[in-house]
This record gives C-alpha cells, structure tokens and sequence, in this order.
C-alpha cells in the first residue's frame, strides 16, 4: 500500500509539472529570447512628406511579408517595422541604419550581432509595378533566411 502511495505521489508531480503553465511560460520566454538573438527585421524608412514610390514600396513589402512569412511575422522571427525619420523618437535607429529618407533596410540578427543590408535600390527601382516587386522581395528574404 506505502509503494502505491508513493508512486501516486511522483505520478501526480510529474503529470502536474508537465502541464504546468509556469513550463509553457518558461519555453515561452526561451523561445521569445533565442528569437531576439536571431531574427529579421525588416524596416521602411521614409520622411514625413511621401511621393508615391515611398508609399507603394510600404506597401508592397508588408503585402510580400503577410503573404510569404506570415507565421514568421507571428513567431517574430521576421519583424517589420515602417519608421518616419522625420520623428525625433525616431533619430538613434535612423541614424544607426544611416537611413536620411525613404530607404527598405534589413537587418539580419545572429546571436544578437547586426547585419545590415540596403535594398533601397531595389525598392526604389521596382517598388511601382507589385508584379515584379512582389516576387523579388520573396526571393531576397528567402535567400536570407537560408
């Protein structure tokens, strides 16, 4: 009868840790940091005032992003963020990102280091005709991802 109390006992430990939601929590908050150290982030700068090239290369590459890599913008393992450089708020990121205008940078983090890349040519050569846009952004984020 003592054995099959005990056993009761470590039984009911076991099964209660493993649906604890501390754990998940915990996993959570594992998996949340890992992605801080390793991620994309996607940025569109621009200036307050905007011409029409400036709005469609927003808008092209959030269309490309919640298409493509929408469970990676859920897990936030591709961030997207549009920033006005104009806004004060704004300065420190701006200026680490060298970015005075409308520019589509990346930023490739692995094990929390800074990889930035430029794509603004590309934006501002294709951002008008989301047919080619589109397709190429994917294939650049893709070809990143790897």
């Amino acid at each position: 009868m003592k054995k099959s109390l005990i056993f009761l006992a470590i039984f009911t430990a076991l099964f209660s840790a493993c649906n604890n939601p501390k754990t998940e929590t915990a996993k959570t908050e594992i998996l949340s940091a890992k992605a801080k150290h390793n991620r994309l982030e996607v940025y569109c700068f621009h200036a307050t005032r905007q011409c029409e090239t400036c709005k469609n290369m927003k808008v092209n590459t959030k269309t490309t992003l919640e298409k493509y890599f929408a469970s990676q913008l859920k897990d936030s393992s591709i961030v997207f963020t549009i920033i006005d450089v104009d806004d004060e708020k704004n300065e420190k990121l701006a200026e680490k990102f060298q970015a005075t205008g409308t520019a589509l940078m990346i930023n490739k983090i692995v094990n929390g280091e800074d990889n930035i890349t430029d794509w603004s040519d590309f934006a501002f050569e294709k951002a008008n005709d989301e047919t080619i846009f589109i397709p190429e952004l994917k294939i650049k984020i893709e070809t990143v991802l790897k």
